[in-house]
């Protein structure tokens, strides 16, 4: 009974280490070159499902553990969960796959993108339907902006006009610089968030008295049984992102689209339960929760991104690309902007969600703009 009970409670833990022992010891010849490319998207949709749903499932017990330890340290907690997600994902294509230079870029570039424009936007855009007008911490959010602005350009805009090494790409020592500030800058910042100035990322408003009730509950259960879970469905994601990543891979040059649309779709897996949590906590009157979520995903995904693949493509000698191309720069110029005038009010309103969603919009309809062939 109590297997059963387990199977069905963690049935988001189950499913994906079903799917990878199918794959990997019962069919382990199942490839994508000896099959249809419409059962390999099939395949491919249905890896990407089981993952999401295992994703869900991490996040499930991370939340269990930000109620537990209560703000900044339950996001932290969270966001640290996904973003080990999304460099599994990464550095497995990076290994297994042709070595396309520009996966890591294109992935980095796609969780700012859905993380502050797509989710951060639906999450402004819920709350301001819900409650009219939104009061967050000021100094939190821009403490975020504060980190992020100086890390994408250097991360992400300044390659381009580097003059050792081709356009685009860092030489080995600027590499080990940018490992370096990146990592200092990440650890300064979670100084900042759980040690000297937790206050900043904190919010608290008047509440009803049925939202009291619900405050005095708290999660029954072990930590050491969510931690547990926690970093299994960890390792059964990272188990899964090598099928993923082959599957993945193989259906998008098959099918003729971009190669961008494969770090959007990596980007989407891996935001979408924190996405998820940070709508529901705006729907909830809880804004900061949102920001902390959405806010330090762009964070943690530069900080903790830009130094893996940058040391595993000077292990492996493979040619990185992180600089943004013209059309992405001018989108994340905008989407600095946007957040500048957004994250440094103390009000958000239904139009500020709908500006940033509106970005995001033109984002994703840009992931489909390749240039054609001059034809006379």
């Amino acid at each position: 009974m109590k297997c059963l009970r387990f199977i069905k409670n963690e049935y988001g833990l189950v499913l994906p280490l079903v799917l990878f022992v199918l794959i990997n010891f019962v069919f382990h010849n199942l490839s994508p070159t000896n099959i249809s490319h419409i059962h390999t998207l099939l395949i491919t949709f249905f890896i990407f499902v089981v993952m999401l749903i295992c994703a869900f499932n991490v996040v499930h017990h991370a939340d269990w553990l930000a109620e537990k330890f209560g703000e900044p340290y339950g996001t932290l907690i969270l966001t640290l969960a996904v973003i080990s997600i999304e460099v599994s994902l990464i550095v497995t294509m990076m290994l297994i796959g042709k070595g396309d230079p520009t996966l890591a870029r294109d992935t980095m570039f796609a969780v700012i993108m859905i993380a502050i424009n797509g989710f951060a936007g639906l999450s402004l855009l819920t709350g301001g339907i819900k409650h009219k007008r939104q009061l967050y911490n000021i100094e939190g959010a821009s403490a975020y902006i504060a980190v992020l602005i100086p890390l994408i350009t250097l991360t992400l805009i300044l390659p381009n006009y580097t003059q050792t090494t081709s356009a685009g790409t860092f030489s080995l020592g600027q590499s080990i610089i940018i490992i370096i500030v990146c990592i200092m800058l990440y650890a300064t910042f979670l100084v900042k968030q759980t040690i000297t100035h937790k206050d900043y990322f904190q919010f608290s408003l008047e509440r009803s008295e049925e939202e009291k009730k619900e405050d005095v509950k708290h999660p029954t259960g072990k930590v050491f049984y969510h931690t547990l879970l926690l970093l299994a469905g960890l390792i059964v994601m990272i188990l899964l992102s090598k099928n993923l990543a082959t599957f993945l891979e193989f259906s998008v040059q098959e099918a003729g689209l971009p190669n961008k649309l494969a770090g959007f779709i990596i980007a989407l897996l891996v935001l979408t339960p924190e996405g998820v949590s940070a709508i529901q906590a705006a729907y909830k009157n809880q804004l900061q929760r949102s920001i902390n979520l959405c806010m330090g995903s762009a964070v943690a995904t530069i900080c903790l991104t830009v130094p893996s693949v940058l040391t595993i493509g000077l292990l492996l000698n493979q040619k990185l690309i992180l600089g943004l191309n013209p059309t992405a720069v001018v989108l994340m110029a905008l989407t600095f902007f946007i957040s500048l005038i957004t994250f440094t009010s103390r009000r958000t309103s239904v139009l500020n969600g709908m500006v940033l969603l509106s970005v995001f919009v033109v984002y994703f309809a840009l992931i489909f703009d390749i240039a054609q062939p001059f034809s006379v």
